[in-house]
């Protein structure tokens, strides 16, 4: 949805937004069930001349947004190719820098990554 259209979909709902929030649903919950952010609840209650209770917008709530679910085929996809770049990365070595100059990094870094062909 569009910023407009959410803006005007808050804005006709102004008095529901207010009363969940007198009725002490969190300003959090009220983002997630509008989809939007909670600073923008907060935000429109203070223009609407709500007092925000002390702290309420940081209030840290288990958000429905976090809690993604995936397919069957896209978690086994996901495990496959994490299966894959952890195989890749067996092969890689590191180098410790213990206490060389920036420029002895640079020219270690330069040697690793262009590799002079000729």
């Amino acid at each position: 949805m569009g910023s407009k259209i959410i803006g005007a979909r808050i804005q006709a709902d102004k008095a529901i937004i207010i009363e969940m929030y007198a009725n002490d649903i969190s300003i959090s919950n009220i983002a997630v069930d509008y989809d939007v952010k909670v600073d923008t609840i907060c935000r429109r209650l203070r223009k609407w001349g709500v007092k925000i209770k002390s702290n309420d917008w940081h209030k840290k709530e288990k958000s429905k947004r976090i809690e993604q679910k995936f397919s069957p085929e896209l978690l086994a996809k996901m495990k496959e190719n994490s299966r894959i770049n952890n195989d890749k990365k067996k092969g890689i070595q590191y180098v410790k820098f213990g206490k060389a100059t920036r420029r002895d990094q640079y020219l270690i870094h330069n040697i690793i990554n262009r590799p002079v062909i000729g």
